[in-house]
């Protein structure tokens, strides 16, 4: 894979120019956004399309970063999810043990007021 070379400024070395130009091009890249679809074809294309050139050996550790994060942000939401539906059916467990407390705790009084008294 080639890499593309900044052109060198006449005013410096050639040497001195080369590590500037470097730094110039690595500190005026920007990161692209993490993009949220699943596909990891599209982040390749995102990270591609940005730079232009194959990916780097730090793009590419960037791009396996990004799926990481991508894939613990979908089990998170997931996770979620699940525990939303729990606590849901706790409620409304909780809620079916109360009324039939107070079911059972009227029937007890109702038998009461309905035995002969002595």
């Amino acid at each position: 894979r080639a890499e593309v070379q900044p052109p060198v400024d006449a005013t410096t070395s050639a040497g001195d120019g080369h590590e500037d130009a470097k730094e110039e091009i690595k500190a005026s890249l920007s990161l692209p956004d993490i993009p949220t679809s699943a596909d990891l074809n599209d982040l390749e294309l995102a990270i591609t399309s940005v730079v232009g050139t194959d990916p780097t050996e730090e793009e590419t550790k960037l791009h396996k970063r990004a799926s990481s994060v991508l894939k613990l942000t979908q089990e998170n939401e997931k996770l979620r999810a699940e525990l939303k539906a729990m606590t849901e059916r706790l409620e409304a467990a909780e809620r079916r043990k109360a009324e039939l407390r107070e079911r059972a705790s009227r029937n007890r009084e109702q038998h009461i007021l309905e035995q002969p008294s002595s």
